[in-house]
């Protein structure tokens, strides 16, 4: 094991190490004198707990809760006790694609575990100022671009979630490739999952696609 906790199979597969390295050492500068979220535990959860050789799914996220009762470095999970909106509406969807399921947590690592890769655009979050949030996302841009590539070269099937506007524009460099099928619709957020969220039915296509290797949701 490295010594930042990645899975070894994404550096296997060309992950820039030396790249991340930097970009912590910065990171961790700023939070001498700032509140920056996730944790520097959490911030690399994404890549820590799930395996590249694992990964089924990506669901493209933005940036990690403003609160630190939120965020530990997991798109959309949480690990408050109070559901984000966001959240509510994904959890909403899922029962109503799969009558009956509940979700007994808003933390969505048996979702990990199952291969779904819940990966934000910026892997850090320091102030809810549109500027800063646009400089965390540019610092980790270099990162997620090379995270996707990864993804591409390795050559298995792949199910990407693009929720919204910024997860489409993010997520471009998968249209068109073998192996990866492309879902795209608005976010979950309360401004616009009626507005094509709750009609999309990604998770039964998702498994529909995956067969055998379904996802269960549930967990």
């Amino acid at each position: 094991m490295n010594k930042l906790g990645i899975d070894e199979s994404w550096i296997k597969g060309g992950l820039d190490i030396d790249l991340i390295e930097n970009i912590l050492a910065f990171i961790a500068e700023k939070r001498k004198s700032r509140e920056i979220l996730p944790s520097q535990d959490n911030v690399l959860n994404s890549l820590k707990l799930t395996s590249l050789d694992n990964v089924k799914v990506l669901i493209i996220g933005q940036d990690p809760y403003p609160s630190s009762e939120h965020a530990h470095g997991l798109a959309f999970s949480s690990l408050s006790n109070k559901t984000p909106a966001s959240l509510k509406n994904i959890f909403k969807k899922l029962e109503q694609d799969f009558p009956g399921t509940k979700h007994n947590s808003n933390t969505l690592t048996g979702w990990v575990k199952q291969g779904v890769l819940l990966l934000n655009t910026s892997l850090t979050f320091e102030d809810k100022d549109p500027k800063i949030l646009k400089e965390h996302t540019k610092l980790w841009k270099p990162v997620i671009d090379n995270i996707y590539q990864v993804l591409i070269n390795r050559g298995k099937t792949l199910i990407v979630f693009r929720w919204g506007s910024h997860a489409i524009k993010s997520g471009e460099v998968f249209e068109g490739k073998k192996h990866i099928y492309v879902m795209d619709t608005t976010h979950p957020s309360p401004l616009s999952a009626h507005r094509g969220f709750m009609e999309s039915g990604h998770f039964i296509k998702c498994n529909e696609i995956l067969g055998d290797d379904r996802i269960d949701w549930s967990t």
